[in-house]
């Protein structure tokens, strides 16, 4: 029987990529669960060199930056996105108690600038936080279904469903939210 020049790997070793035990990986996540995860996007890669301690970051992330918690949501990040409202919410008052600590009364104007400046810095948190949080549910759902050792359609599949975006939560934010300003 011929072998195929073209076909570099046998089935076995196919198969060890397809359950995340590739070469490389430290994690045991492979690059085919990771796109399974966030979808054929550049998440996946960025996630790997992080999983793989090749980066020490994943990046910034403007669309979490601009979008906040309706990115978190969209992402099934929820807790996530909950600690980014709380973060916004909180930092402000803080930085504001703070200033006025230390440079008595602060007018409305002083008030907006210093409010306006902690939200940009959340901002900009949020954004370099955005995929860290995604690739930490990545390795985390990824670690329990491959627990439940199914095969590896199933297993793919699942991974699929628990990671990829959700679009109802995002009118489910946007209900809240309308809710709440009324």
């Amino acid at each position: 029987m011929e072998t195929n020049p073209d076909f570099q790997q046998s089935p076995t070793q196919l198969l060890s990529v397809a359950n995340g035990d590739e070469a490389g990986s430290k994690s045991g996540i492979s690059e085919t669960e990771l796109i399974a995860f966030a979808g054929g996007t550049h998440y996946p890669k960025l996630l790997m060199q992080l999983l793989e301690g090749k980066s020490r970051h994943a990046g910034f992330n403007v669309w979490a930056m601009i979008f906040g918690i309706q990115w978190f949501f969209f992402r099934k990040l929820y807790l996530f996105g909950l600690f980014s409202v709380a973060l916004e919410s909180i930092a402000p008052l803080i930085f504001i108690a703070g200033t006025a600590a230390v440079f008595g009364y602060l007018d409305k104007g002083a008030i907006i600038i210093i409010t306006v400046i902690t939200l940009i810095m959340t901002r900009v948190i949020i954004g370099y936080m955005a995929n860290i949080a995604l690739c930490l549910k990545a390795s985390h759902v990824i670690g329990k279904i491959d627990k439940l050792n199914k095969d590896n359609e199933t297993h793919l599949r699942l991974i699929k469903r628990a990671g990829g975006v959700s679009v109802p939560s995002l009118f489910f934010v946007y209900l809240v939210a309308r809710l709440a300003f009324r």
